[in-house]
C-alpha cells in the first residue's frame, strides 16, 4: 500500500516558535510505526507544507530555506520514507476522500491492517 503521511504533527511534533525545525523531537510512536509499515512492504511518502505560507507557495523558496533542514532531520531520526515531497499548499483544513484524521501512532497497526481501504481498492472489489 502507498501510504502518504504529513511530517510535522504526525511525524514531527509541531514546531513552536522558540524552536528550530533541527531541534524538533519526533512524535511518540512515529518512527518505530514507519519502520514497522516499511518492513510489512508499505510505501513511504512523505508530505509537508513547511514554509508553504511563508514562501507565498514557492516551492523553491521552500526548498532553500528548509530543503536540507528536513532531510538531515529525517536522517538523524532514522525516519524510513521511500519519497518525500515539498510544496504541499498550505491550508487551514483539507478535505479528502482518502483521509485518516490523525490522533496517535497507537491507532496505527505495523501491518496498515487498520488503515482504511481507499476508494479506489473499495471500487475494483465491486466491479
Amino acid at each position: 500500500m502507498r501510504i502518504c503521511i504529513d511530517l510535522d504533527g504526525v511525524i514531527a511534533k509541531l514546531k513552536t516558535a522558540d524552536e528550530s525545525y533541527a531541534d524538533l523531537e519526533p512524535v511518540p510512536g512515529a518512527v518505530e510505526k514507519l519502520k514497522q509499515l516499511k518492513d510489512n512492504g508499505h510505501y513511504i511518502i512523505i508530505h509537508t507544507a513547511r514554509h508553504m505560507k511563508t514562501c507565498e507557495g514557492n516551492v523553491g523558496k521552500v526548498l532553500m530555506k528548509l530543503g536540507k533542514i528536513t532531510l538531515d532531520w529525517l536522517e538523524k531520526h532514522n525516519v524510513p520514507y521511500d519519497e518525500i515531497y515539498f510544496g504541499k499548499p498550505w491550508a487551514e483544513i483539507y478535505i479528502d476522500d482518502n483521509a485518516l484524521r490523525f490522533s496517535s501512532w497507537a491507532e496505527i497497526n505495523g501491518d496498515g491492517s487498520s488503515l482504511p481501504e481507499s476508494h479506489e481498492k473499495q471500487k475494483s472489489r465491486t466491479t
